[in-house]
């Protein structure tokens, strides 16, 4: 990575990962690459996302929990002559390990994270371990973050 390109300050990676609204998971099926868009929230060195409890994404984390997850934001850049354009960004590639939680308390930590993001703030104190535990069909996927990098447009 280029060094003016990099960002090396802990704290705005970190701050990247919070205002992101679309963060993608990128997983290994059968080596096949495979990517899904999804919701989620960053909290101390972790990701947490919710999840359907069957299908591909978490057929595919029970094979291999190793995991890449990004986000990115930005904006095109118009210059006089079409290969001048260029754009301004930001993003963070991070790698890590995912665990299934299907623990009550565990999920309503992590649903809470997730609500407040999306929601007014207020509305994730409504959920409580009662509700979460009537959610039959839900998991949270918990992503520990071993090494994470970031990088942004020089302009």
């Amino acid at each position: 990575m280029r060094a003016e390109k990099e960002i090396r300050e802990r704290r705005e990676i970190e701050r990247i990962l919070e205002e992101a609204e679309v963060g993608r998971l990128g997983m290994c099926i059968d080596g096949r690459p495979y990517v899904v868009p999804v919701n989620f929230a960053y909290h101390e060195g972790k990701i947490f996302l919710h999840s359907a409890k069957g299908g591909r994404k978490l057929e595919a984390l029970a094979r291999n929990p190793r995991v890449c997850f990004e986000v990115d934001e930005g904006e095109v850049v118009p210059k006089e002559k079409p290969c001048d354009y260029t754009v301004r960004y930001r993003s963070v590639i991070a790698s890590g390990e995912a665990e299934i939680r299907s623990e009550p308390k565990k999920m309503l930590e992590a649903l809470r994270l997730i609500v407040e993001k999306y929601a007014p703030k207020e509305r994730g104190t409504q959920l409580t371990e009662e509700t979460v535990s009537g959610y039959k069909n839900l998991v949270v996927v918990e992503i520990r973050i071993e090494e994470m990098t970031g990088k942004r447009s020089p302009v």
